[in-house]
């Protein structure tokens, strides 16, 4: 499962150290605070905070950290009651930050990403244009920042993070980067989180700078870096820190190392010691359980329906339900009582849960061989998805749209499983039977074959296959396709 861009770049955070200026003193209750809030422990950093703002009430760490903790309990919980009550401070607190020195190195950072945790608070609960606008301001105040003090290395956190992504726009939303200003790209980004990750790594007053850092770019290297050798040093920087968002980048980077039994020991590890703090763990658990077709894999799914209060991934929770009812419990009518539900709860906005629309809305019984190979191999369970598709019955695959998919699904196994010629050739064919249609399989097929010919060094191949994918006539997942495709044609 893939974060959309509001799904991770909301979680822009920066952590300091020492003593900047006589207006940002980062004391020992500030740092306190801060890594209780990584640690998403929002009473205890509140807490922490009132203690500081008692003691210090003109340190500006103090209003900092306040956005921090309203931004994030935002984009964790997706509470828009509390999104409009926080908001209400925003102004205060921004003010407040703008009374620092100018000659300040982190006055611009802080100011910076205040703005932008506004501009993801907006964009999570669907004010786009609103948060666009915030990330002009926040963009124009870092770019500034490193302007000015080159050398100070926290701005290039942010920076790094904001170029990558914006470096990925598909090209018929770049009107969008246009109006906020922006501009930037992959290279660019990595190489300056990077840099960040390189010098705080090992240093004893930037453990948290390094911690937060490393889960950003956790979402960076598996969405839009296509290196899977990168994953094992990644890998080994994580098992050094830990907390809900660690244990999630950690889960990530697992599942795509072909480890979901460990990523699945990570996530009930996590959840054991605090199930309540980020409802989403809970949903991750479900589908990875769902992968290896366990029994109690729909109890993490309906805590994650319970707990969580936003609307992001309900749909597709739901839709996960009546697939474990099909495929694990035999039971079809529980499949469209869970069906008949993914209508009445969350939204469309990501494509999660557009796909888990489209299958209410057919309201019909998916082919359970290709159900289950799709699920399986999301769960790096390649040897059982091709076995499910080798062994299924003559006869099995009888429409168009499902000999189509047939191909595509063997396509990915063979990919993943290090069989390029066999991937090859199930791509192709892929592409060939489903070019007109407006399911995503071609265009994802010839996404795939981009990847792969990139890997394999053959360039012209790979930018032949990266800028066939916009020309494809599907409605599913095309956004999440053509960024990706963009990303590739940036590498190269």
């Amino acid at each position: 499962m893939k974060f959309h861009f509001s799904s991770f770049a909301f979680f822009l955070l920066w952590i300091p150290s020492g003593v900047f200026a006589q207006q940002f003193t980062w004391n020992e209750e500030a740092c306190s605070a801060y890594g209780l809030l990584l640690d998403l422990k929002f009473k205890q950093a509140d807490s922490t905070l009132k203690v500081l703002e008692s003691k210090e009430p003109k340190n500006l760490c103090v209003p900092y950290l306040q956005d921090v903790a309203d931004f994030l309990y935002i984009v964790v919980t997706e509470d828009e009651k509390e999104f409009e009550r926080r908001a209400k401070f925003r102004d205060k607190r921004i003010a407040a930050l703008e009374t620092a020195a100018d000659n300040d190195p982190f006055r611009n950072i802080a100011l910076g990403e205040a703005h932008l945790h506004w501009a993801f608070s907006n964009m999570r609960i669907g004010n786009y244009v609103t948060g666009a606008m915030s990330v002009r301001k926040a963009f124009q105040l870092l770019e500034d920042n490193t302007k000015r003090f080159p050398t100070f290395i926290h701005s290039y956190k942010a920076m790094g993070l904001l170029h990558t992504l914006v470096g990925t726009v598909p090209d018929n939303y770049k009107w969008a980067a246009n109006l906020m200003g922006v501009d930037g790209t992959i290279h660019q980004g990595i190489s300056e989180m990077e840099r960040v990750i390189k010098g705080t790594s090992g240093r004893k007053e930037f453990p948290l700078v390094h911690k937060e850092t490393l889960f950003l770019f956790t979402f960076l290297q598996i969405n839009l870096v296509n290196k899977p050798e990168a994953l094992k040093e990644l890998q080994r920087h994580l098992d050094r820190h830990n907390g809900p968002l660690i244990d999630f980048a950690k889960a990530r980077v697992l599942q795509r190392s072909g480890k979901t039994d460990a990523a699945i020991g990570v996530l009930e590890l996590s959840l054991k010691k605090r199930p309540t703090s980020f409802p989403y763990l809970h949903f991750l658990l479900g589908e990875m359980k769902l992968s290896r077709m366990d029994v109690d894999a729909n109890e993490p799914l309906k805590a994650y329906t319970i707990l969580f209060k936003g609307k992001s991934y309900l749909k597709s929770a739901q839709q996960k339900l009546a697939w474990h009812s099909l495929l694990v419990g035999r039971d079809q009518k529980g499949y469209f009582e869970h069906l008949a539900r993914v209508t009445t709860v969350g939204n469309t906005t990501i494509d999660g849960d557009k796909s888990a629309q489209r299958e209410a809305d057919e309201k019909k019984l998916p082919n359970v061989y290709l159900l289950r190979s799709r699920i399986m191999f999301d769960g790096a369970y390649y040897v059982q998805a091709v076995n499910t598709l080798a062994n299924a019955p003559e006869g099995s695959f009888p429409t168009q749209d499902e000999k189509l998919e047939y191909n595509y699904r063997l396509g990915r196994i063979y990919h993943e499983m290090g069989e390029h010629a066999k991937a090859i050739s199930r791509y192709e064919s892929t592409i060939k039977q489903g070019a007109s249609s407006a399911r995503y399989f071609a265009a994802n097929a010839s996404l795939q074959l981009g990847l792969l010919y990139e890997k394999l060094g053959e360039k012209d191949k790979a930018k032949k296959h990266f800028q066939a994918c916009s020309s494809f006539k599907n409605t599913e997942y095309r956004d999440s396709i053509n960024q990706k495709a963009k990303a590739g044609l940036l590498r190269l």
